[in-house]
């Protein structure tokens, strides 16, 4: 159930908030200033404020600051007599999740809440989606690979070679980052054999071979309560299927096995041959090439293996005693006719080097750059864009008031947030607020930055 805080310094209007709230199941605490409301926030968890613009001492607007302040991600709706536009615009340029003006319907007070509550539990997904499932993936990885210490770096080697692969594919990010945590979480399943078996130190006998192929059973299983990883699921139960039919759980054949499967099999094949085995020394690079073409075709998709034939003839993907290594490329430019870039940034340093990022990474876009929010506003005026890059902090206000604009002229249009602060709260806001993605100002932020904004180019 979810709880809400209501603000009014006028008792009959509090009390009748209260009541339409609670009327469809809202757990509703009041108070009578701002003062208290924030005295209350300190004291308790809440998932909405609802709060009338116009009290003594501090107001709805001063009330809705502050709480930005302590938690960023707290929605705030707003409620006014006053329903000008100014009150409007400041409502929202101060990031107000919803207005709603007297005389109010009990539906639209109620609607403007729910819309609210469901916009952040959105962004609060997304964000939870974005950071968790990686991290979650390689701590399961992770408990696998700490059992035997010839498998240490195994699974990231096979999903760098996967995500490689799936990029020669032209799969879009989305699926690139499905392949790759499936790759990672391939033997999951092998949490459940036991060490006698998985750590045998010689061949395995018929019995020990049929107690392993239940892995990818055992893998899907473990993942099945998981809605973050649900995607992996299919690469994990399905990697071991071969392309003739052979293969195991399910005997699935050809195109009928799923594509993120069919390359895990070949990443992950490429990577046990060319590394230390508990019971074998690992194969020449010729003895794999050679097992290569004698199995496309028949154990593994022929097209894939063509790929990492060719990745290998190319010298990128080179093997070794300890397992395979893709040689690092040099960043992929988009080359796009006509692309226009808004870069909202007003550190002059900071600006010269995303600019040179965004013109590497996107060949033939014109970046033009604002350096305040009034500006970015000014130069968005009667302008289409095809990308915007927005910066947190600037002088006369925050990045959100130019993203809810820029949302506002466009809602498909791709944006990414910059930021110094990389905190859980932040990054909510910015995705409340309509960024596509978001960038720490850290080591390395440049680099990603290109990446992210290739991945959001490419898929619009």
């Amino acid at each position: 159930m979810n709880r809400i805080l209501v603000i009014d310094d006028e008792d009959v209007i509090r009390m009748l908030v209260v009541e339409i709230l609670e009327s469809v199941g809202y757990d509703v605490t009041s108070a009578e200033s701002a003062e208290r409301a924030l005295a209350l926030l300190e004291e308790a968890e809440f998932d909405l404020v609802v709060s009338d613009v116009v009290m003594p001492g501090l107001s709805g607007l001063e009330l809705l600051e502050a709480v930005r302040a302590r938690r960023a991600s707290l929605p705030v709706v707003l409620v006014t007599g006053a329903g000008t536009y100014d009150t409007l615009s400041q409502a929202l340029t101060r990031g107000a999740a919803g207005l709603v003006t007297k005389p109010f319907a009990h539906s639209d007070l109620q609607s403007a809440v729910a819309d609210a509550l469901e916009r952040a539990a959105r962004s609060r997904d997304d964000l939870r989606e974005r950071l968790l499932a990686p991290t979650l993936a390689s701590a399961l990885a992770n408990a696998i690979e700490a059992r035997d210490e010839d498998l240490h770096g195994h699974c990231e080697r096979l999903a760098a070679l996967a995500v490689r692969v799936a990029e020669l594919l032209d799969l879009p990010p989305e699926d690139v980052e499905t392949v790759r945590l499936g790759a990672i979480l391939h033997d999951v399943g092998k949490i459940g054999i036991p060490d006698r078996v998985l750590l045998k130190p010689s061949a395995l006998n018929d019995e020990e071979r049929r107690i392993v192929e239940t892995h990818p059973e055992i893998g899907d299983k473990l993942l099945e309560p998981l809605d973050l990883l649900a995607g992996a699921r299919p690469i994990v139960r399905h990697h071991h299927e071969r392309w003739d039919g052979t293969g195991y759980p399910d005997r699935l054949r050809a195109d009928g096995i799923p594509l993120g499967a069919r390359i895990v099999a070949v990443a992950d094949s490429v990577e046990v041959m060319s590394s230390r085995q508990l019971y074998r020394q690992p194969r020449t690079p010729a003895q794999i090439v050679e097992e290569l073409r004698e199995c496309r075709g028949k154990q593994w998709d022929p097209q894939i293996v063509d790929l990492v034939l060719g990745l290998i003839e190319s010298g990128e993907l080179q093997l070794s005693t300890d397992g395979l290594h893709l040689l690092e490329q040099a960043p992929v430019k988009l080359i796009v006719q006509g692309l226009s870039v808004l870069l909202v940034e007003d550190d002059d340093d900071h600006a010269l080097l995303v600019t040179e990022v965004l013109e590497r990474a996107l060949e033939g876009a014109i970046v033009s750059r604002a350096g305040s929010v009034a500006g970015a506003a000014e130069l968005s005026n009667g302008s289409t864009w095809s990308l915007a890059v927005v910066d947190h902090n600037l002088p006369d206000g925050l990045g959100m008031q130019v993203l809810d604009a820029l949302r506002a002229e466009d809602p498909t249009m791709p944006i990414v947030m910059l930021t110094g602060q990389g905190s859980e709260e932040m990054a909510i806001e910015a995705f409340r607020h309509g960024a596509s993605d978001y960038v720490v100002k850290a080591g390395g932020y440049l680099e990603a930055l290109a990446s992210r904004v290739r991945g959001l180019v490419t898929a619009a």
